[in-house]
């Protein structure tokens, strides 16, 4: 660990790439700055939001509903066919009104899947042609209904609400770590865009000094025109590149700044100078992942619903029936007073059933088909959990071998640096010729890129190990949303 970050701070501090009078940008700010103020977090967690809502919505539907119900007073103008008693039947001219209020407390049972309501209510009719007013009443009314020998739906779908928010939750952490992710490569793209901008911006004026001592040179014979061509097509090149990485800045920070805001080119932009201590364990990764990813609790929500697919199958096979009980008072009467006095009892039990004879294995071929979804589904979260498993052991030996590279790269580019300085000093004095210098300069910039690259990429790599376990592996918690 002291030996990475040795190389980072030789690496900075030798550069001199940081403009300490603008404003500081971390990583960590940058992260923070995105997951708190940029539309993709306040979409996320809009999202969540609807999620839980629903939620909320579903578990205030397990509890009893009162509701008012009725009708205003609609008027009726027509005429009206009656049939009279040998058969015959005389058009009336027909003027009325009618209007009702009912109100409603309804529970649903969910042990079982039924509902019983519990109501009262009073209707109203007006018959204009006679001058006729009446109304009925219904005090009390209480109503039954039962499903029998059928899958309990609500109890199901009560759990499936239930799981539908523990897999919002966990979604919406995975999102934000998703948008980390993002932030990170942005980050480090704009750092290695205006690294290579100032790196240009140096080969351009070294290469400009480069070019007037060799017109000097040539000038008094030293060098032939071929070499002074060559230099000069190295200083056009470097301007050419320095327009092209200003351009690529310009990019750079638009995109960062979609995620923290709009950035000033006085942002100064600065990588953490050491990386996370950490040498994650794979069986413990994957463990971490099993508990605490929203796929698991899609695979369980998938395999629960096909369950219920077989189990709805296997029933249709067998006798099934809906168990109906009614039993409320009514009256009627020419005022209210009066509908509501010798109250008389209404009572009502039914039972529908469904008995498969002969389906010609139509029921049987259902239940086959839900078997072998179910088969199938099971086989497909054994797969995903497989490629879960690989995808783990993946990016935690990608994170230990971009933590060696680092290390490695850091040294090649102190060393491709001091070896340009070399080349440079000694092309000055006329014993390095402009090809080896050239070649010196490429190697400089490839090293540097690489460096910072394999920077960017160990980052991306860590927050993806983070993303894949939902686990802090700096310090040792579950990730969780404050």
């Amino acid at each position: 660990m002291n030996k990475i970050t040795g190389f980072l701070a030789a690496i900075f501090l030798s550069c001199n790439f940081i403009n300490a009078q603008g404003p500081v940008l971390t990583l960590e700010n940058a992260i923070l700055m995105s997951q708190e103020n940029s539309p993709s977090a306040k979409q996320i967690r809009a999202s969540y939001q609807s999620n839980y809502w629903s939620f909320k919505a579903s578990q205030a539907s397990r509890r009893p509903q009162l509701a008012l119900q009725g009708n205003v007073p609609g008027f009726t103008r027509q005429i009206n066919r009656v049939i009279q008693p040998d058969g015959s039947f005389i058009f009336v001219p027909v003027q009325q009104a009618f209007s009702n209020t009912n109100l409603f407390l309804s529970q649903d049972i969910l042990a079982t899947g039924g509902n019983v309501t519990i109501g009262s209510g009073i209707s109203r009719g007006d018959i204009f042609t006679t001058e006729e007013t009446y109304y009925q009443a219904n005090p009390l009314l209480i109503s039954l209904y039962q499903p029998l020998f059928r899958y309990n739906v609500r109890r199901w779908q009560w759990q499936q609400d239930k799981l539908q928010l523990q897999y919002a939750t966990v979604a919406q952490l995975e999102l934000l770590e998703d948008l980390s992710i993002n932030v990170t490569q942005s980050f480090f793209n704009l750092h290695m865009a205006r690294l290579q901008l100032q790196n240009a911006e140096l080969n351009m004026a070294i290469n400009d000094t480069i070019y007037k001592i060799a017109k000097g040179r040539f000038s008094v014979g030293k060098i032939a025109e071929n070499e002074l061509l060559q230099v000069e097509l190295s200083y056009t090149n470097a301007r050419n590149t320095v327009e092209q990485q200003r351009l690529q800045v310009i990019i750079s920070e638009m995109q960062l700044g979609l995620f923290t805001g709009p950035l000033s080119k006085e942002t100064v932009v600065i990588p953490p100078e050491a990386i996370p201590d950490i040498k994650p364990d794979i069986q413990r990764a994957v463990a971490e992942a099993k508990n605490n990813r929203s796929d698991l609790i899609a695979f369980n929500m998938n395999e629960k619903q096909a369950e219920r697919t077989l189990r709805e199958a296997q029933l249709s096979r067998r006798f099934t029936g809906d168990l109906n009980v009614n039993y409320g008072l009514n009256q009627t009467g020419s005022t209210i007073s009066s509908s509501t006095k010798n109250l008389l009892e209404s009572q009502y039990v039914g039972i529908g059933f469904n008995i498969p004879i002969a389906t010609f294995g139509k029921n049987r071929a259902i239940q086959k088909s839900a078997e072998y979804a179910l088969e199938a589904q099971r086989q497909q979260i054994k797969n995903s959990l497989n490629g879960l498993e690989l995808d783990i052991y993946t990016a935690v030996l990608q994170l230990e071998q971009l933590r060696s590279s680092l290390i490695i790269s850091a040294k090649a580019d102190t060393i491709a640096r001091k070896r340009y300085e070399v080349a440079r000093n000694r092309y000055r004095i006329g014993t390095v010729d402009i090809t080896n210098l050239l070649i010196a300069q490429n190697e400089k910039d490839q090293a540097l890129l690489a460096y910072i690259s394999t920077l960017r990429d160990y980052w991306v790599a860590y927050f993806k190990l983070r993303r894949l376990t939902l686990f802090d592996w700096e310090k040792n918690v579950r990730i969780s949303e404050v």
